[in-house]
């Protein structure tokens, strides 16, 4: 009897642990039409950069919606990273500006300095080029939040999750530990320093970006969105992260399961050293209850017990993942199969960043 009640007691932590450390996401709200939107259109001297390597089936999702604005950028440059495809090809199609990296230069950090060094604008938009935006005016409003932020410093969204396919389900855990990993996020909001950026999208002024020395000289195999983000705090600037639930979104991928493995694989134990303790701390009870919990059912008595536990977690994991994604809710039914993926993928992240130091990523092998 002692273990169902210690069993009781540890889902009951784990659970609240979850509402502490994924308490909110906020989003970037929706903008009415005003004359002062024609001033901030004006104000908006936006340069977009993107980095691209082998990207030919995602680009023109993106790219077509880029056209679709109601804030027009001064240039969007497609910085092509030494592609196999036809990467080049698509987007000399949309007509916008390519840039190549140098053999001796390669990676996302060296594409997003060389794209930063041309740029002309005196805003800089970094976007994946797996991302696509879901509103006319998504731009506009991502812009409008970066002002209101004091216009200093750096904004970063992460898309929504897209899923089409059935193993596409399996990111969920990953994407509601993603965001809470970065400190924001919870009960205590901004008072935790931010640990990191948003890789598929991040904007800020060029004065910003050179005085914090932006992308320029970053090792290959480094987390260019932490690494970046650490900069701008080392130099005092803002940062500010928003989810992108009606505004920003990209499909995770999409090629297969081996691409979702070496996806989650290739960084996902190096950014948790950037999580502050006490939020690293809830994600590992929150993980611990989200697997006890399966056998609640089957130890408390009466049933209904166990049962009314069981769908406590299962309503909060759905909440969580719907915040982030548009995760099958039915398939959230067995989340506890999708808490212990999540194990197995951050234990072979380990144990190929600390061990192998090394790990695959689009044909490339990257040294940690």
């Amino acid at each position: 009897m002692m273990t169902v009640y210690l069993l009781l007691a540890g889902i009951c932590a784990a659970w609240l642990a979850g509402w502490l450390i994924f308490f909110r996401l906020p989003t970037i709200p929706t903008r009415k039409e005003t004359a002062a939107s024609k001033d901030l259109k004006e104000r908006a001297e936006l340069s977009i950069i993107i980095p691209a390597r082998n990207e030919a089936e995602n680009l023109p999702q993106l790219l077509a919606s880029l056209q679709q604005q109601t804030l027009h950028p001064v240039e969007i440059l497609v910085v092509d990273d030494g592609s196999e495809d036809e990467t080049i090809a698509c987007a000399k199609g949309f007509g916008v500006t390519v840039l190549q990296t140098a053999a001796d230069s390669a990676g996302k950090a060296a594409a997003c300095w060389l794209g930063a060094s041309q740029a002309v604008g005196k805003y800089l938009l970094f976007l994946d080029a797996d991302t696509f935006f879901l509103a006319e005016d998504g731009l506009e409003r991502l812009f409008a939040a970066y002002e209101e932020r004091s216009g200093q410093g750096l904004l970063s969204v992460q898309p929504y999750h897209q899923t089409k396919r059935l193993y596409e389900q399996l990111s969920a855990v990953f994407n509601v530990i993603l965001p809470v990993g970065l400190n924001r996020f919870s009960i205590v909001g901004e008072k935790l320093s931010a640990g990191g950026a948003f890789g598929p999208c991040i904007l800020c002024s060029k004065t910003a970006y050179l005085q914090a020395n932006g992308h320029q000289d970053m090792p290959q195999g480094i987390l260019d969105d932490l690494a970046l983000a650490r900069r701008f705090k080392k130099k005092r600037l803002p940062i500010a992260l928003y989810g992108g639930k009606d505004l920003l979104a990209f499909r995770m991928y999409p090629a297969g399961v081996r691409q979702l493995v070496q996806g989650w694989t290739k960084d996902f134990a190096t950014a948790s050293q950037f999580t502050h303790p006490l939020i690293m701390a809830g994600v590992i009870l929150w993980i611990s209850g989200g697997i006890g919990v399966l056998a609640a059912p089957f130890l408390m008595e009466p049933l209904w017990l166990g049962l009314l536990f069981y769908a406590a977690y299962f309503g909060q994991t759905v909440c969580f993942a719907r915040r982030v994604g548009n995760f099958n809710r039915v398939l959230l039914l067995f989340f506890s199969c999708y808490f212990l993926f999540f194990l197995g993928l951050f234990g072979w992240s380990w144990i190929q960043t600390h061990l192998l130091k090394s790990v695959t990523w689009k044909g490339r092998k990257i040294n940690l």
